[in-house]
């Protein structure tokens, strides 16, 4: 009779851990769409649809057609038809994000530049509500930069940024390493990136990003 009862007492415990982790998951999941939602609402991107899933392990988010326009004086255009934001509800500090494909265009008055990749992964680190690190991969690009005195079209196997960019007060600072692969793992180029009060540098291109945040 004792083993019975010791056996039933288990079988109660586990049940009460699974409702309550059930609950804690719902909970953290609705927070996590709401946060999501607010970025996007906040930040004007439309979006078709936002579902959440991903039950018992992850939270996984999903965005259909995410798309962000700017034009005002200069024009962007990003699109990801789908994007996934996956995080642990045990560990939120850490933020994964993928897509099968995107598409971004950048024109103002002196050039042009667009990219298009099959896949691309994006993983965050976050320490004391900063970004500690942030490490973004591209994968099979196609791109194309024109200005009055430069003409570039490539394909590119990979395109990895390594480092990390934060926004305080509506200013992007941060410090990026790029690095750039051929289809057989080779580094093919290597630079840094810098940001400072959302004036982006690389070797000699020079643009400022104020205007799309």
């Amino acid at each position: 009779m004792d083993k019975i009862n010791s056996l039933k007492k288990i079988f109660y415990l586990i049940l009460l851990s699974l409702l309550l982790y059930s609950a804690y998951w719902i909970y953290m999941s609705f927070q996590f769409k709401n946060e999501v939602k607010h970025f996007i609402e906040t930040h004007e991107i439309e979006v078709e649809k936002i579902y959440v899933t991903g039950f018992p392990y992850r939270m996984e988010t999903y965005i259909s057609n995410l798309s962000i326009e700017i034009n005002q004086g200069e024009f962007f255009y990003l699109n990801i038809p789908e994007l996934k934001i996956s995080i642990s509800p045990l560990s939120l500090n850490k933020i994964f994000l993928q897509s099968d494909s995107s598409s971004l265009k950048f024109k103002n008055s002196v050039q042009e530049f667009n990219i298009f990749n099959n896949e691309s992964r994006l993983a965050i680190t976050i320490e004391n509500g900063l970004i500690k690190r942030l490490l973004l991969m591209f994968e099979d690009n196609e791109i194309s930069y024109r200005n009055v005195f430069f003409d570039f079209d490539k394909k590119i196997s990979n395109i990895v940024l390594d480092g990390k960019i934060n926004s305080i007060d509506n200013k992007l600072n941060g410090n990026l390493q790029l690095d750039i692969y051929d289809k057989n793992g080779q580094k093919t180029f290597a630079a840094p990136i810098s940001i400072n009060d959302n004036v982006l540098k690389l070797l000699f291109f020079e643009l400022d990003l104020s205007s799309l945040f």
